[in-house]
């Protein structure tokens, strides 16, 4: 797959900034640094290492002022790196699960995700999916935040790790619950409580909009429809805490059984 090398949107949006987000990035090698920038306050070593990793995927350098970093990102939480960033290489979906095969593969999870809107959500959702060792994320190519800098930065580069696609997700539903796969819908108003629900095997885990949910056509589609139980006055969990949960789940139930 060629990649692309124009930036990732405007100004803002296509700066990556603060030192775990950008050398994660460089240490991937997978989506298109077009430059990078760095803080001549950073010190030699820090330097050296980052600008080695640059040049290994044929990455131009500048080492700047802290003050001209502060200038282009528009803000003075950069820690001292900078990168401009190319369009995020999403993969095809076939090809995840191809990957992941709910025949031949131990005990695969997989995560779609339906009309998240809040980068922080996305990128720590996606965060948790790298710590859990989940195959794949699916999302929407429409009415859903895709992959940005904002995102990277909240999933403290694990969007680097993980292998992330944009499809239908109905028609990825269909072809997952064919292919062996339980779809488990995190849905709040369910009766079945995540605790009771058997979440070993192949699993795929659909977490919806932060406002409306899972779209009904998709929600039809799941297997099963779980709530996570709860005890205080607050009446949902966000996104990314439901999905963290859910995941946890997944991974001890394979454990266990």
């Amino acid at each position: 797959m060629k990649k692309s090398t124009a930036p990732l949107g405007n100004h803002q949006k296509c700066w990556l900034w603060g030192r775990i987000a950008v050398t994660e990035t460089l240490a991937a090698g997978r989506w298109p640094v077009l430059e990078l920038l760095l803080s001549d306050a950073l010190g030699d070593d820090k330097i050296s290492t980052a600008r080695d990793q640059a040049h290994a995927l044929a990455t131009p350098v500048s080492v700047v002022s802290k003050s001209k970093l502060t200038r282009l990102a528009r803000t003075d939480h950069h820690q001292g790196y900078l990168a401009k960033m190319g369009q995020y290489p999403y993969v095809d979906w076939r090809d995840i699960l191809d990957l992941c095969d709910a025949k031949t593969s131990s005990n695969p999870l997989m995560i779609i995700l339906d009309g998240i809107q809040d980068p922080q959500n996305l990128g720590a959702i996606i965060r948790s999916t790298e710590v859990f060792g989940a195959g794949g994320v699916f999302i929407s190519a429409a009415n859903q935040v895709p992959i940005t800098t904002a995102v990277a930065r909240s999933s403290a580069g694990a969007v680097n790790r993980v292998n992330i696609a944009r499809c239908d997700l109905p028609a990825l539903a269909s072809e997952m619950t064919q292919s062996g796969f339980k779809t488990i819908a995190a849905c709040e108003t369910a009766e079945d409580s995540l605790y009771n629900c058997d979440l070993a095997g192949p699993v795929t885990i659909v977490i919806g909009n932060e406002a409306r949910g899972i779209r009904p056509e998709l929600l039809e589609l799941c297997s099963y429809r779980v709530s996570i139980e709860q005890h205080g006055e607050i009446n949902s969990l966000n996104a990314a805490t439901a999905a963290s949960i859910f995941m946890y789940e997944a991974r001890r139930h394979c454990n266990v059984h």
